[in-house]
C-alpha cells in the first residue's frame, strides 16, 4: 500500500515547475531511492491486491507519460531525467519490462478487480502508450475486455468514458467490448450522471476507433438535445462531440443546432483552441449542418488573432476547406489562412495541400499569389497524392489560372497513369477541365488517350458543379440586363 501511494504522488510533484530546476548535487541519492523503490515494487507486484496494482499501475503511467512528453528537453540530473531514464529508458525497454511485469503479475487476480480499478488499470496502460502482445497475436486489453464485458453494469459513467477512451487512444479494436458498453449504457434509464467530459470521450472513441453504435449516438443526443443548455459543456468537449457525429456519419440536425447556439453565445471565444475551432466548422461541413451564424462569428475571431500560429497546417485546410463546402465566403479569414499557408507551406503533407488549394478555388478566393507561392511544395508533394487529391490541386490551378510548370509536367502526367484506375467520375470531370486548361495554355503536358478518354466521358455524364466565382459572375452579368446561359455542353464537356 506504501509503494501504491508513493507512485500515486510522484506525478503530481513532477507537475510543480522548481521540481525540474532543483540542483544536481543529490542526484546519485535520489536515483539510488528511485531505483530501490521501483525494484521493491516489481518484486512484490504479485502480491498487490487489484486496488494496489491499478493504482501502482496508474502512477506509473502518468509519470512515464510525463517524461516521454518532455524527452528532449530535460535537465541531466533532474528527478524527471532519473525516472525517464530508470522507467523508460532506451527504446522504451525499460517501460516495456515495467508494464508488461505487471500485466502478467495481474492475471491471477483480474476476476477480483471491481469497476473502479479495472477502469483505471485499463486507462493506464493507454495513458503509458503500450500494450503488451501475446505469441498467439492477442494482446493484454484483449484478456482486459474478456474481463470487463461481463460487469459492464457495475460501471459507472467515470468508468465506462475511460474504459472506452482508453481502447481508441490504444488503437486496440474490441467490437464485442464496444458493442455491449454501448448497449450498456442505451440501457440506462437516464444520462444525467454522465458530464459532459464523460459523453464526449465515449462517442470520440466510437467514431475514432470505427465502431457503429447508432442506439447509442441517438441516445445522447436525444439527452443533450433535451438540456436547457450547453454552459458546463467545455469547449474541447463542443468540439469532440460535433467531431464524433460528423465523424460517424449520425445526423441529427437538433444537436448540432443547439451546439452552434452554445458557441455563438461563449463570452470567450479564446477558450476554443485552435484545434477545436477546426473540428467545429470541419463537421458542420461534414455533416452537412448550415449555421451561418456560427461560421460568420468564427471568422470573426480567427481574423482577429493576433496570428495563426496556433494553428496546425492540417487544422489550417480543415478550416478553410469547410467554409468552401458550405458556401460561406468570409475572404479576410481566407487571405489570413493564405498568409499563415505560405509562411508554413513545408509543414503541410499532400491532404492538407490538396484541400487547401480545393478550398481556395472552390470559393472563389482566387489568390494566384497563394497558388504560385505553393508551387514548391505542391510540386514537392504531388508524387505522394492520391488520385482524388491529384485530381483536387489540378483543378484548382486551373480555377486560379496559375500554370505551375514545376507541377504539371511528365511526373505529374505518370503520376496520374500510375492512379487511373483509381479515379472516380468526379475526380476524371476535374481532371478533364485541368486537360482543357492545358490546351488553352498551349503547353504539351496531355494525359494520356486512354485516360484522356475516361476524363471526356466523366465530364459528359456530370452535371456541373459551378464554383463560387462562376455564380459571381453570372449574378454580375444578370444585374446588367444581360441574360447569360449558365452552362454550355460541348462533345467535350
Amino acid at each position: 500500500r506504501n509503494a501504491a501511494a508513493f507512485w500515486a504522488v510522484v506525478p503530481q510533484l513532477l507537475q510543480r515547475e522548481n521540481v525540474q530546476r532543483r540542483g544536481g548535487e543529490k542526484q546519485p541519492e535520489m536515483k539510488r531511492r528511485f531505483d530501490t523503490i521501483l525494484t521493491k515494487t516489481m518484486e512484490d507486484i504479485e502480491t498487490y491486491s487489484p486496488r494496489d496494482l491499478a493504482t501502482t499501475t496508474l502512477g506509473l503511467a502518468k509519470i512515464v507519460k510525463n517524461v516521454e512528453n518532455g524527452a528532449m528537453r530535460l535537465r541531466k540530473g533532474s528527478p524527471h531525467q532519473i525516472l525517464h531514464d530508470l522507467l523508460v529508458g532506451n527504446d522504451a525497454e525499460n517501460k516495456q519490462f515495467i508494464f508488461r511485469h505487471i500485466a502478467c503479475a495481474s492475471m491471477p487476480v483480474l476476476h477480483q478487480f471491481d469497476a473502479r480499478c479495472l477502469s483505471n488499470f485499463i486507462y493506464a496502460y493507454a495513458v503509458a502508450n503500450y500494450v503488451p502482445k501475446f505469441e498467439d497475436g492477442s494482446t493484454f486489453y484483449d484478456i482486459l475486455a474478456q474481463q470487463a464485458i461481463p460487469n459492464l453494469k457495475e460501471f459507472n459513467s467515470h468508468d465506462l468514458s475511460n474504459m472506452l477512451w482508453a481502447y481508441a487512444t490504444a488503437k486496440e479494436t474490441n467490437s464485442a467490448l464496444f458493442e455491449e458498453a454501448g448497449d450498456t449504457i442505451v440501457a440506462l434509464g437516464s444520462l444525467n450522471e454522465f458530464n459532459s467530459q464523460h459523453l464526449s470521450n465515449i462517442l470520440w472513441a466510437y467514431a475514432t476507433s470505427n465502431e457503429s453504435h447508432p442506439k447509442l449516438f441517438k441516445k445522447i443526443a436525444g439527452h443533450i438535445d433535451a438540456l436547457d443548455n450547453l454552459e458546463k459543456f467545455y469547449p474541447q468537449a463542443l468540439s469532440n462531440i460535433s467531431w464524433a457525429y460528423a465523424t460517424a456519419r449520425e445526423s441529427y440536425p437538433q444537436l448540432f443546432k443547439k451546439i452552434a447556439d452554445s458557441v455563438i453565445t461563449r463570452k470567450y471565444l479564446i477558450e476554443f483552441k485552435p484545434q477545436a475551432l477546426s473540428n467545429i466548422v470541419w463537421a458542420f461541413a461534414t455533416a452537412n449542418e448550415s449555421h451561418p451564424k456560427l461560421f460568420k462569428i468564427l471568422s470573426d475571431h480567427i481574423t482577429a488573432l493576433d496570428n495563426l500560429d496556433g494553428f496546425k497546417p492540417e487544422e489550417l485546410s480543415d478550416l478553410v476547406w469547410a467554409y468552401a463546402s458550405m458556401k460561406e465566403s468570409h475572404p479576410l479569414l481566407f487571405q489570413k489562412v493564405a498568409e499563415a499557408a505560405i509562411k508554413r507551406q513545408t509543414e503541410f503533407d499532400s491532404p492538407g495541400i490538396a484541400n487547401l488549394v480545393w478550398a481556395f478555388a472552390s470559393n472563389g478566393q482566387i489568390d494566384q499569389h497563394l497558388f504560385t507561392s505553393l508551387e514548391p511544395t505542391v510540386g514537392t508533394l504531388v508524387s505522394k497524392c492520391n488520385s482524388q487529391e491529384l485530381a483536387n490541386i489540378a483543378w484548382a490551378y486551373a480555377v486560379a489560372n496559375v500554370a505551375a510548370p514545376s507541377v504539371f509536367n511528365d511526373d505529374f502526367i505518370q503520376i496520374c497513369l500510375e492512379n487511373e484506375d483509381e479515379f472516380t467520375l468526379e475526380a476524371l470531370s476535374q481532371l478533364h477541365q485541368w486537360q482543357l486548361w492545358q490546351e488553352q495554355l498551349e503547353t504539351n503536358i496531355r494525359l494520356p488517350p486512354s485516360l484522356e478518354e475516361k476524363c471526356n466521358g466523366a465530364s459528359v455524364s456530370t452535371l456541373p458543379r459551378p464554383s463560387d466565382l462562376q455564380h459571381d459572375v453570372i449574378s454580375e452579368l444578370s444585374s446588367s440586363g444581360l441574360q447569360p446561359e449558365e452552362e454550355a455542353l460541348t462533345k467535350r464537356g
